[in-house]
């Protein structure tokens, strides 16, 4: 009676790990609260190899989402992600992370992205109009999110570098070399602060809080390795300081 007992038990438990396993993706998803800033778009497989058609967040779109869920990771209680990106072959975002969640925090390590400069530039307000040129390439070794405190930035290593940079501007084609930023934790938000060894002379912050919101501020204060091509543009940033910076914010 209790080897029918032991063999029951193992059936009945055999069976509920292959009812898990095949799960469709979406019907879970389907009972998760997405944020509204979040679309999701053609998700297919199981919760162990999910597939996304299509990921948008605000207004970018990231096409080609694989999420491969370890097995092993759930006795550990932080089920951890192993998630893929884009690819050459179409538009947007291109990189690759893990992820790794628990009831207090999620942790992300490995993450390296890369996208067009001018996706972001589109997404900014901008003193005047202007396409960007090159790939900014983001990487992160680590960042921890506390999930109880609204998404607050714990701590992050990381940095950001715009390669082969330029804008085309009132008709013209400004190269501005290589910028690069660090990334970091500042008072719960994210912050990308770009390095002042620059030929622009320019100082800037870019802030992520939790809610999504971006903001940005720093100063442009022309030198000697100043592009001439954008003296052109330094009237539409207003009148500069008693430092001779022009203000830049968004």
């Amino acid at each position: 009676m209790k080897k029918q007992f032991y063999i029951g038990g193992i059936f009945l438990i055999s069976y509920i790990v292959f009812l898990i396993a095949t799960l469709p993706t979406n019907l879970l998803l389907n009972q998760v609260k997405v944020p509204k800033n979040i679309s999701i778009y053609g998700v297919t497989g199981t919760i162990w190899n999910t597939n996304i058609e299509q990921l948008v967040v605000e207004k970018t779109s990231i096409k080609k989402v694989n999420a491969q869920l370890s097995f092993w990771s759930l006795f550990t209680l932080t089920p951890k992600l192993a998630i893929t990106f884009g690819d050459s072959f179409v538009a947007g975002p291109e990189g690759k992370l893990n992820l790794a969640i628990s009831q207090q925090k999620a942790h992300i390590s490995d993450f390296t992205m890369v996208t067009n400069a001018n996706e972001i530039a589109q997404q900014l307000t901008l003193p005047l109009p202007m396409t960007a040129q090159g790939d900014v390439e983001i990487v992160l070794v680590n960042a921890e999110i506390d999930l109880k405190k609204g998404n607050q930035c714990i701590a992050v290593k990381g940095n950001a570098q715009w390669t082969k940079a330029g804008v085309d501007a009132l008709e013209q084609k400004v190269k501005l070399g290589d910028l690069q930023a660090d990334i970091v934790c500042e008072n719960g938000a994210l912050s990308l602060n770009i390095s002042p060894n620059n030929d622009l002379g320019l100082t800037f912050k870019a802030t992520m809080r939790q809610d999504g919101k971006i903001s940005g501020n720093g100063y442009l204060k022309p030198g000697a390795k100043f592009p001439k091509a954008l003296n052109d543009v330094l009237p539409f940033l207003g009148a500069k300081d008693s430092q001779g910076r022009y203000r830049l914010f968004f």
